[in-house]
């Protein structure tokens, strides 16, 4: 979806780029987990955006760095997703805002989801990307 020297530089600098994903799925994950799940306190659809345009970003740098490997992308978004909710739930243990959130329904699907999003726009860009 970017344009080819944006692949260029990711190709380039790999390592870099791995990192910035990365710290950015845990960081994003952890902060909005609370504000983007629909239906529980603290809801709010502008934070839902921000996750979904930083998820398109984080797939997109995906797509220089992992061509082919949909499994190895869903598995490390899945695994940096659950540090980032569990970084989150860990720092604010015990307070009462996040009693909605301890469900094991929340605590499993929203890395699965979030994983399964960055997968899925993973999979439309590089559609696009090798399409040419």
């Amino acid at each position: 979806m970017f344009g080819e020297d944006f692949y260029e530089q990711v190709q380039k600098k790999q390592l870099s780029f791995l990192m910035i994903s990365i710290i950015g799925i845990v960081f994003i994950t952890g902060i909005t987990f609370t504000f983007v799940i629909p239906g529980l306190k603290g809801f709010k659809m502008f934070f839902l955006f921000i996750a979904l345009l930083f998820y398109f970003v984080v797939a997109n740098i995906f797509v220089g760095l992992f061509k082919e490997k949909q499994s190895l992308v869903f598995i490390v978004s899945l695994i940096f997703s659950a540090l980032g909710m569990g970084w989150r739930l860990w720092l604010e243990w015990g307070e009462f805002s996040l009693v909605e959130h301890m469900n094991p329904v929340v605590q499993i699907g929203y890395p699965c989801i979030v994983a399964f999003i960055i997968l899925l726009i993973f999979l439309f860009s590089a559609k696009f990307k090798f399409q040419k």
